[in-house]
């Protein structure tokens, strides 16, 4: 059996471990937006300023069309992915704060909490995943109205 101050010290150690994590997923979701923002506003602008690309033909457009979407998809998926892990991370960054008493009563704070009560559960309101996924869907929509629709 572990002692307490054993367990203690694990959680200290745990502590900066996940904090790194939480950041490091929402890190990741904000690189993995930008690359598939920069991937479709390119196909956008070969699409809109490449010539040869108002002479291709139906099949064509609707293969890119499709590969678009795919892309699109599959940054989605990655972007999806990190937001899951974000809030796996977060959520045991919160239970180490717990158990470190960060949450609790301390005596040199006037008797308040180190962390307000509602940081526990503000992870649960987090709404950047809508706002990552919002961006790429606008982009997404535009580009496969410009490769479907030539005359633009």
């Amino acid at each position: 059996m572990i002692s307490e101050d054993e367990q203690h010290e694990t959680v200290l150690r745990l502590y900066p471990v996940f904090k790194e994590e939480v950041y490091r997923r929402r890190d990741q979701m904000m690189r993995w937006t930008a690359i598939g923002a920069g991937s479709l506003v390119a196909i956008l602008s070969i699409v809109l300023l490449v010539p040869a690309a108002h002479s291709l033909s139906a099949t064509s457009r609707l293969l890119l069309a499709c590969a678009t979407l795919l892309l699109a998809i599959t940054y989605m998926g990655i972007i999806w992915q990190q937001h899951n892990r974000h809030q796996q991370a977060k959520q045991q960054l919160i239970k180490i704060e717990q158990a470190l008493g960060l949450f609790g009563e301390l005596p040199r704070h006037d008797g308040h909490a180190l962390y307000p009560d509602d940081w526990q559960n503000e992870w649960t309101r987090d709404r950047s995943l809508l706002q990552y996924i919002a961006v790429l869907t606008l982009l997404t929509g535009i580009v496969l109205v410009a490769i479907l629709r030539p005359s633009l």
